[in-house]
């Protein structure tokens, strides 16, 4: 059985820096995105070290770290006074019909996509970069968000969707 030092250590080797871009992605803010990345592995050894077992480490660790993102968030919120929920932020609008996804984002340098994607609402950027940054497939990001895979392929064709809207606009403004 595999202690939880050696357990703590293997994950943060294999996913610190796979954590790490997905809270930049989240944030923008390289600095506080390094905070929340210690944090989060901080909370992982405490709970490693109380409990010494987690089925599945990864998606322990993306579940930690969206969950520190949103509270950061909410600090944010509370010093900016605002409030503003990821409820308030989705919208209807599915379109299976879509199919050109992948040339889509092969158009967009990676900068500018993702420039483009932190302007989508948070329910969708999140399903986006999982998909096309970390390169992962609908049931690998409905495990680590714990949601569905019809749920996920759902997002990614309303943010797809969106995505398109927000291209067109900014050609349509140059």
């Amino acid at each position: 059985m595999e202690m939880p030092k050696e357990i703590f250590l293997r994950s943060y080797n294999l996913y610190s820096d796979e954590i790490f871009r997905f809270v930049v992605f989240k944030l923008s803010d390289r600095e506080k995105a390094k905070d929340i990345l210690q944090d989060v592995f901080m909370r992982t050894w405490m709970y490693i070290s109380k409990n010494g077992k987690i089925d599945n480490i990864r998606a322990f660790l993306y579940k930690a770290a969206g969950n520190a993102v949103i509270d950061e968030y909410r600090r944010k919120d509370r010093r900016d006074n605002k409030l503003d929920s990821l409820e308030t932020m989705a919208e209807d609008g599915y379109d299976p019909g879509f199919d050109d996804t992948d040339s889509l984002i092969e158009k967009l340098d990676g900068e500018a996509a993702m420039k483009l994607i932190r302007e989508l609402p948070e329910i969708y950027a999140e399903v986006l970069f999982l998909r096309y940054s970390e390169n992962k497939d609908i049931s690998e990001i409905a495990e680590l968000t714990d949601r569905s895979n019809n749920t996920v392929s759902v997002q990614i064709n309303r943010g797809i969707k969106q995505l398109k809207t927000i291209i067109n606009k900014h050609k349509n403004n140059l």
